[in-house]
């Protein structure tokens, strides 16, 4: 997995990722990169249940939920579609998650009710400052 910059950018921007990127937060740096606070590239748990999600890269949320949290079907690498679903905080809500059950999720995919979710979900191994920058992100993206 790659290893994004760190530091800040111009106007007090997080910078990291590839190519000089500046972001918002570091909630939007890790949804889009799957870099955290630190600048290293947040592991995935590598348990068989999450495989699938092994084969998709070093990349972050929105390589399938897309840049603005609304999911919708990709392709995977082994030529079979998914449909990755709408993540904003309020389609979350809706679905009955709270940021407990969400941070349940991002560490260990399991849904709202504790069901593990899809295998194609990476079980993220994120700090807790790093979760709570991705949830505040997730809660932006439901907000735009």
């Amino acid at each position: 997995m790659g290893n994004g910059g760190t530091g800040s950018g111009p106007g007090g921007m997080m910078g990291g990722g590839s190519g000089g990127t500046s972001y918002s937060s570091a909630g939007e740096r890790i949804y889009l990169t799957g870099v955290g606070s630190d600048g290293q590239s947040i592991s995935r748990s590598a348990s068989p249940v999450a495989q699938g999600s092994l084969m998709m890269g070093g990349r972050g949320c929105g390589s399938c939920h897309g840049a603005g949290g609304r999911g919708g079907k990709i392709k995977m690498m082994t030529g079979t579609a998914i449909d990755a679903p709408d993540i904003t905080y309020d389609a979350l809500v809706k679905a009955g998650f709270t940021d407990a059950t969400i941070r349940t999720a991002i560490r260990d995919g399991l849904d709202e009710s504790g069901r593990p979710l899809d295998e194609t979900m990476p079980r993220w191994r994120m700090t807790d400052p790093d979760l709570d920058a991705t949830i505040a992100y997730l809660k932006e993206l439901g907000a735009r």
